[in-house]
C-alpha cells in the first residue's frame, strides 16, 4: 500500500467533509464499485457513514470514534467502510435516510448504516456515543454486535435486509383518510387543528428542539395576507417569526439563520448555517414584510443578504453550501461572548454605547452567568422589551450594538466554510432573491437583492448546467463531483427558478426553459403514479434502488410539492400541464391525507394543495410594461396562484382569466393596478 493510502482512500477527494476524514485511522473508501466489489470478494458487511462538513454531531462522532485507533482497527478488520458526503450524493442519502426512518421512525446526521455486500441495510442509526448513555448503545458495542450478527446470524440478517429493502421500494401511502369537505381544508382549519401545539410563550409549535419550518410559515403568511386566517391564529404566526428573529437561532450580528434551536426559546442553536435555510428565511421574511413591516424584519432581510454576499459567494459566482458550527474545535465559540467581552466590544466600537450599557445589556440578554456554556452568552434580543427597542432612536442603538459585536468577531477565528456549490440549493437561493425583489417594499433591500441576482445569474447557470454528448442540457449536482445521474430535485428547483426569472423579466426564453424542464421531469422521473429520485431513462448502474422522491419537507422544502405548485400555477398557460395533473391524482391524494396528519412537516405541500382549481388566475399584460419596469415595481402579492403572461401587441390591454373564462379585462396600467390595490375605507 502506498504511503498516501496509509489510512484511507479519501486523500484525493475535493469534498470538504471527506477531507475532514482523510486522516482517520479508519480505512475509508468512497462510494463506488471498488468498495462494493471488495465487500463481496471478502464477504464482509459494509459500514456506510453519511454526514456533511458543517454537522456538529458528525464532528463529535468523528472525534469520539473514527479517530480512535481501537475502534478503527475493529472497523477495518470486520467491515468495508465507506464515507459519504450527503451533499455530493443526495440520492444515496435519501435512500439511507428512508431506511433509517423505516427502522427507527426518524433520521438525521450523522447517519451510520450496516449493509450486506449487496448493499441492503440490516441495521441503521444516527449518532452513537463512545460510551453508552440514556438508552443509546456505545458505538463500540454496535459495531461488535453488527459484525457478530453478520457472521453468526447470517440468515436473520439477510432476511431483515431483504424486508427493509422491499419496504424502501414501496410507494408512499396513507393508512387513514382525513375527513373534510371541499377540495382541501382551508388555512384556518389547518392552523386551528394545530392550536393545542402552539407555544404561546415562545412561539412555534411543540417543545424543543425547534426547527424554523420556513415553508409552513410562508404558507401561513400567504393566507393571512389573503384574509383567510382569523386574527388570533394569525397573531401566533407573526409572533413565532418575530421570536425566531430575536432568538439566538438568528445570527444577530452578521445575519443568516442557524439550523435549529436545541431549546424551546429559539435561544441556543446548533450553530451551523446552511445555504438552503437562508433561502427559506428570505422567502418567508419577504412576505412577512408585507404583513408586519417592522425594523426587525427589514434588517434581518438586509443582514442576511449582506452575509450571503460577503461570506457565502464564490469568486466563480455561485453560493457556498454551508458554514460550520465549530471554530477552534468548540461549537458556538465564534458567536458567543462573556459579559466582559461584550462590553469590550461596545467600548471598541463607540464609547457612547457604554453610557447606555445597562439597557443594552437588558435588550441583548447579557448576564454575568451567561445563557450558554462556560459563562458565555448566545447573542439574542429580549422580546419582552421589543416595543422599547423598536422606538427609532433605540433601534439605532440596537444596530450600533450589532455592528460592535460583528467588529469584535473579526478578531476571532471563524468557522470553516464548505466551498462546495450545490445546484438545487443555489437555484433555491436565486428564487428567494426574486422573492425579495418582488415583495420587499424597501428600495435599498430590493436593489441589493437585484444586484446579487444580476451579478451571479449567468455564473450559476454556467457552473451547474452543461451539455452531454447528445447536446442535451444536464445539471451538475455539485461542484465537487463530475457527471452524475440526473436528480429530480435539481431539475425541479431549476424549473422553479426559470419560471421566477420569467415573472421578473418577461423574457420568453426563461418561460421556454421552464416549460421544457417540466416535460423532461414528467418524462424522466415519473412512473407508476410517483416521482423517483433519479432519472429513469439512464441505465441505473447504482447499487441501491431508485426509490421515490421524499414527500415531505426534510431539511428544506419538498421538491415534489414545489413541482405540484408549478403545475397547478401554470396549467392555465400550458394545456399539457392539466394532463400531467390528471396523472398525478393518486399522488395528490396521498399528499393530501399525509399532509393533514402532520402539517408542520408538509409546509410546501400545503402551499401546493390548499387552493382549489377555481382560485388560480392567468394574468396577461403588455410586454412593454416589463420593458418600462412597471410590472417589476408592482408585483401581485400571491404568486402561488397567479401566473403572468406577456403579450407583444402594441396596446395597453390586459386581462385576468380563470380556468373557464377571462373574467376581467381593461386598458392601462393604472386601471390594472387598482384591481389589486385595496381600497381605503373613507368612513370615520
Amino acid at each position: 500500500m502506498s504511503h498516501s493510502h496509509e489510512y484511507n482512500y479519501l486523500r484525493e477527494e475535493s469534498s470538504a467533509y471527506l477531507k475532514q476524514h482523510n486522516q482517520n485511522p479508519v480505512k475509508w473508501y468512497t462510494y463506488g464499485p471498488e468498495a462494493l466489489q471488495k465487500a463481496q470478494d471478502e464477504d464482509k458487511p459494509l459500514f456506510v457513514s453519511v454526514g456533511y462538513s458543517s454537522c456538529h454531531w458528525c464532528h463529535v462522532m468523528a472525534e469520539e470514534s473514527f479517530e480512535d485507533t481501537q475502534i478503527a482497527n475493529y472497523l477495518n478488520d470486520n467491515f468495508i467502510n465507506i464515507k459519504v458526503d450527503r451533499e455530493e450524493l443526495p440520492d444515496l442519502d435519501n435512500y439511507l435516510q428512508l431506511a433509517c426512518q423505516v427502522v427507527n421512525g426518524r433520521g438525521g446526521w450523522p447517519l451510520n448504516a450496516f449493509l450486506t455486500p449487496e448493499f441492503k441495510p440490516y441495521f441503521i442509526g444516527t449518532y452513537f456515543p463512545k460510551n453508552a448513555q440514556e438508552g443509546i448503545p456505545s458505538f463500540k458495542d454496535v459495531i461488535q454486535n453488527m459484525s457478530q450478527a453478520y457472521q453468526q446470524e447470517r440468515e436473520t440478517v439477510l432476511k431483515n435486509s431483504e424486508q427493509i429493502s422491499e419496504t424502501l421500494k414501496q410507494k408512499p401511502t396513507f393508512e387513514n383518510k382525513v375527513e373534510f369537505e371541499g377540495h382541501y381544508p382551508g388555512a384556518a382549519s389547518v392552523l386551528n387543528a394545530l392550536k393545542n401545539y402552539q407555544d404561546e410563550e415562545y412561539g412555534g409549535y411543540g417543545q424543543e428542539p425547534k426547527f424554523p419550518h420556513f415553508s409552513f410559515y410562508e404558507w401561513a403568511i400567504e393566507h393571512i395576507l389573503e384574509g383567510m386566517v382569523p386574527e388570533e391564529l394569525g397573531k401566533h404566526i407573526v409572533m413565532s417569526v418575530e421570536k425566531m428573529l430575536m432568538g439566538g437561532i438568528y445570527d444577530q450580528a452578521r445575519g443568516g439563520i442557524h439550523r435549529y434551536s436545541v431549546d424551546k426559546k429559539w435561544l441556543v442553536p446548533h450553530f451551523e448555517k446552511m445555504l438552503y435555510d437562508q433561502a427559506g428565511l428570505l422567502k418567508m421574511l419577504s412576505k412577512t414584510s408585507l404583513l408586519y413591516p417592522s425594523p426587525l424584519i427589514f434588517d434581518s432581510i438586509m443582514q442576511t443578504l449582506d452575509f450571503l454576499n460577503k461570506e457565502m459567494l464564490a469568486e466563480k459566482g455561485y453560493f457556498f453550501s454551508a458554514q460550520d458550527a465549530e471554530s477552534e474545535g468548540v461549537e458556538g465559540l465564534y458567536f458567543t461572548f462573556t459579559k466582559d467581552e461584550f462590553l469590550d466590544a461596545l467600548k471598541n466600537e463607540d464609547e457612547t454605547l457604554l453610557e447606555q450599557q445597562d439597557k443594552i445589556l437588558s435588550w441583548f440578554n447579557i448576564s454575568d452567568q451567561g445563557n450558554f456554556e462556560r459563562g458565555l452568552n448566545v447573542i439574542s434580543l429580549n422580546s419582552s422589551l421589543k416595543n422599547e427597542m423598536y422606538a427609532p432612536e433605540n433601534w439605532e442603538i440596537v444596530r450600533k450594538t450589532k455592528k460592535a459585536i460583528l467588529s469584535a468577531r473579526k478578531d476571532r477565528i471563524p468557522p470553516a466554510t464548505d466551498t462546495k456549490g450545490i445546484a438545487s440549493w443555489n437555484f433555491q437561493l436565486m428564487s428567494a432573491l426574486i422573492d425579495v425583489i418582488q415583495y420587499t417594499k424597501i428600495d435599498a433591500i430590493r436593489n441589493q437583492a437585484n444586484s446579487m441576482l444580476v451579478a451571479i445569474h449567468q455564473s450559476v447557470v454556467e457552473t451547474f448546467l452543461y451539455q452531454d454528448d447528445e447536446k442535451r442540457t444536464r445539471i451538475h449536482t455539485s461542484t465537487t463531483r463530475g457527471e452524475h445521474v440526473p436528480l429530480f430535485e435539481d431539475y425541479v428547483m431549476f424549473c422553479e427558478f426559470s419560471f421566477r426569472c420569467f415573472e421578473l423579466t418577461g423574457d420568453m426564453n426563461f418561460l421556454a426553459n421552464a416549460e421544457q424542464t417540466v416535460h423532461y421531469i414528467m418524462k424522466d422521473f415519473f412512473k407508476d403514479d410517483f416521482f423517483y429520485t433519479r432519472s429513469l431513462s439512464f441505465n441505473d448502474s447504482e447499487y441501491y434502488p431508485n426509490i421515490h422522491t421524499p414527500i415531505f419537507d426534510q431539511s428544506y422544502k419538498s421538491a415534489l410539492a414545489t413541482f405540484v405548485i408549478l403545475l397547478r400555477k401554470w396549467k392555465l398557460s400550458f394545456t399539457d400541464f392539466n394532463e400531467y395533473l390528471k396523472k398525478l391524482e393518486p399522488t395528490l391524494e396521498t399528499l393530501t391525507h399525509l399532509s393533514l396528519q402532520n402539517p408542520l412537516a408538509f409546509g410546501e405541500t400545503l402551499r401546493a394543495l390548499v387552493y382549489p382549481p377555481e382560485a388560480y388566475r392567468l394574468i396577461e399584460v403588455p410586454r412593454k410594461w416589463y420593458e418600462e419596469n412597471k410590472i417589476q415595481q408592482f408585483f401581485i402579492n400571491f404568486s402561488v396562484r397567479f401566473a403572468l403572461k406577456a403579450h407583444a401587441e402594441d396596446n395597453e390591454n390586459w386581462q385576468i382569466c380563470n380556468h373557464k373564462e377571462c373574467e376581467l379585462r381593461g386598458v392601462g396600467f393604472e386601471e390594472f393596478k387598482n384591481v389589486f390595490t385595496p381600497k381605503e375605507n373613507s368612513a370615520e
